[in-house]
């Protein structure tokens, strides 16, 4: 062997350089060396010879020369070392190509959160005990297939960031065995986050499996469904294996939902024999025999749930015969065969019960669908039932752009023929139905889509609807801080050839603040304030874009007040202000009640009033508004006040009052003894009457005056 080797070896020196005129590899193939390698019969090139050479060899070669040809061998050395790096890198990504093209890989999600130190019936087990010593056993059995581990809430308390890639799928299987021996559940339970972290350890390995083992929903307000369904999208074929110990029927929903996405199975257990049976299949499909069909995709039927201990009967749902169970709430009832009487209720993804040994119907209800099915339970058996709902899924997004999130504005119709089934708001619709042809028609704003939709038994269909829209948002300000604008309205054109002026009118809006929903393209929009000219401007839309506008009026805050006799008017007098125009057509602008208001008006000039409603006092002036300058305007009521007492010996309550002015008109009129009234400045007569008895007295009113006039005897 030793004098093969170097035979080999002689001849390889002499190839790379060792006689004349071949010692460095620039000069490896000129005219000297091609000679004497046509003398040994080995004219071939350089780069053949390199692949050629074994790695054995290659390396056999190093070794003697290093011990035989000393320091004066270094630069051939150098070059044999090279030669045997390249044979082994060659050989080695070989190796690597031939380990991983086509074997499976699969990743091991395995539940580190407290919960799973709770104990399973019957053997009263840790869970995380029965889960270590089943894995164990699955991975010191041979398969060819690349098993990775992830864990979460093992190693820190309230940490919802405790995930671990505890082995990437290239580990030997001691890198897994020895950490699942010592995990310690600790934490919470983020799910999701750690399903991020498998699919990312898997990348692009195909075909790969996951495997969930855990006792509870994602608990650190993640969207474990909406994950579940992206990962769908972005790598298909990898099914995700769930298996759930013991999860309440509320949070069922929020886990299931991974394997629905994914194609997976979702293994519903209540016991640690429930625990071992799924841990079985679920490693058999994804590490075993990877590719080999579950149980229930060999019976194209999906597989009962076993009832919980205690239980004689447990009831699921598919859509159709045949489809994956639900993971969804339904309303379940429970009948004695042929009687009306509720015999056993609950809101869930299905129902367990312990019954006597009869016949039963057992009644699930989802949205509109209603299914029923009549189960003979006997003494000592236990039951598991899948009802089909003969029904399908239905779930429709309506955004602005293709991609985006639901339009919090768009509303949903759903119709079977003329018949309206369902309002969806929010940009969502998520609904199970009987099987025919719907028509749903959305609308955000002025825009407006319609689908067609015709679903069968069993259907599961999603439907993402880009409504090609932007929003406006627009605001008006007269260009004064603080200033409020009265009567307020917005209004988007467009452009119409066939309108008279050009454009037409699409939406309008009284609010101080108005946002519209508007299919992409170019309009104008107004402001107008009362009987201000309107402002327009043109603005584009893009598609899920938000504009922003802001629209300057040229108008004038006003503000007014009243004093009355002498004192700032209060709310019981009931002020009432009106403005009108003071030039043109004098038409009435705006009115307000209170002792103070404030008004937004287009610039010009105007006549003020104000009028008390508990008297009959008034008062107007003129005012000058100019555009974006404040003003502010008190108006004076003078008057008096006065008290009227009846003649003496009057007690009757059944009295009659009037003040006449100078003039003879009217002003004021009051039945009772209690009368008083504040009058404007001047001259009056008042008039008395009780039964028979009538009186009148003058008297005279001063500003600001307080006094009482007693009517005399006549």
């Amino acid at each position: 062997m030793v004098g093969n080797a170097r035979a080999d070896c002689q001849n390889l020196l002499e190839l790379l350089g060792r006689r004349t005129g071949c010692g460095e590899a620039v000069r490896l193939y000129r005219a000297p060396c091609r000679k004497k390698f046509k003398n040994r019969g080995i004219h071939v090139s350089f780069r053949f010879v390199l692949v050629a050479v074994s790695l054995s060899q290659a390396v056999a070669c190093y070794n003697w020369n290093r011990d035989e040809i000393g320091v004066r061998g270094t630069m051939r050395l150098r070059v044999l070392r090279f030669v045997a790096v390249m044979a082994a890198a060659s050989g080695a990504a070989g190796a690597v190509s031939a380990v991983h093209a086509d074997v499976p890989t699969a990743m091991l999600i395995v539940d580190g959160s407290g919960s799973m130190w709770a104990r399973l019936a019957p053997d009263n087990k840790p869970k995380i005990d029965v889960v270590r010593e089943k894995l164990a056993t699955v991975l010191q059995t041979p398969s060819s297939t690349r098993v990775g581990l992830v864990s979460f809430g093992h190693r820190r308390r309230g940490d919802c960031n405790d995930i671990e890639l505890i082995a990437p799928p290239d580990s030997p299987r001691d890198a897994l065995l020895g950490p699942l021996a010592k995990l310690n559940p600790r934490g919470p339970g983020p799910v999701t986050a750690a399903l991020k972290v498998a699919a990312e350890a898997i990348g692009s390995s195909r075909p790969a499996q996951i495997v969930i083992v855990g006792d509870g929903a994602d608990n650190c307000q993640q969207d474990t469904c909406a994950v579940a369904n992206d990962f769908a999208k972005s790598a298909p074929g990898v099914a995700v294996q769930v298996i759930g110990i013991g999860i309440p029927a509320s949070d069922r929903p929020r886990i299931a939902c991974v394997a629905q996405a994914t194609g997976g199975h979702y293994y519903d257990v209540a016991d640690s024999a429930g625990l071992n049976a799924a841990l079985d299949e679920a490693t058999k499909l994804a590490i075993l025999a990877p590719g080999a069909p579950s149980i229930a995709a060999k019976s194209k039927e999906p597989a009962a749930p076993p009832p919980p201990e205690g239980a004689t009967l447990r009831a699921s749902a598919s859509l159709a015969k045949g489809s994956p169970l639900l993971a969804v709430p339904m309303r379940w009832r429970i009948f004695k065969a042929g009687a009306k009487v509720v015999a056993g209720h609950t809101t869930g993804p299905d129902i367990s019960a312990k019954l006597a040994a009869g016949s039963y119907d057992i009644e699930v209800e989802l949205g509109s669908v209603v299914a029923r099915q009549q189960i003979t339970v006997t003494d000592g058996a236990a039951e598991s039932i899948i009802i089909p709902l003969d029904a399908a899924h239905l779930k429709v997004n309506a955004s602005a752009a293709k991609g985006g999130a639901p339009s919090a504005t768009a509303t949903m119709t759903v119709a079977g023929g003329d018949k309206p089934i369902a309002i969806g708001r929010n940009g969502m619709i998520d609904l199970y139905l009987p099987p025919a042809d719907y028509t749903v028609t959305i609308a955000d704003g002025i825009a407006h889509a319609s689908r067609t939709i015709s679903l069968n038994a069993g259907d599961d269909k999603s439907d993402d609807v880009a409504l090609g829209t932007g929003r406006v948002d627009l605001s008006a300000t007269t260009g004064t801080q603080g200033a409020v604008i009265d009567d307020l309205v917005y209004t988007i054109f467009e452009d119409d050839p066939e309108s008279p002026n050009g454009r037409r009118a699409v939406a309008r809006s009284h609010a101080n603040e108005a946002s519209f929903i508007l299919p992409a393209g170019t309009y104008y929009v107004s402001a107008r304030s009362g009987a201000a000219d309107d402002v327009r401007q043109r603005i584009a839309v893009g598609i899920g874009e938000t504009v922003k506008q802001t629209l300057t009026l040229g108008l004038a805050p006003l503000k007014l007040s009243t004093i009355v006799a002498g004192a700032p008017a209060t709310a019981a007098q009931g002020v009432v202000y009106r403005i009108d125009k003071a030039d043109g057509d004098k038409a009435r602008i705006a009115r307000a009640v209170g002792p103070e208001t404030a008004f937004t008006l287009p610039p010009g000039r105007y006549t003020v009033s104000a009028t008390l409603a508990a008297y009959p006092l008034s008062t107007a002036q003129e005012i000058t508004l100019e555009a974006g300058k404040p003003t502010e305007a008190t108006l004076r009521i003078e008057g008096g006040m006065v008290s009227f007492r009846p003649p003496a010996g009057i007690v009757t309550s059944d009295v009659y009052w009037e003040v006449v002015d100078s003039a003879g008109n009217p002003v004021w009129r009051k039945t009772g003894l209690d009368a008083k009234t504040l009058l404007a400045p001047g001259h009056y007569k008042v008039r008395f009457e009780a039964q028979s008895t009538r009186r009148e007295t003058d008297f005279d009113v001063r500003a600001g005056e307080t006094k009482d006039v007693e009517i005399g005897r006549g």
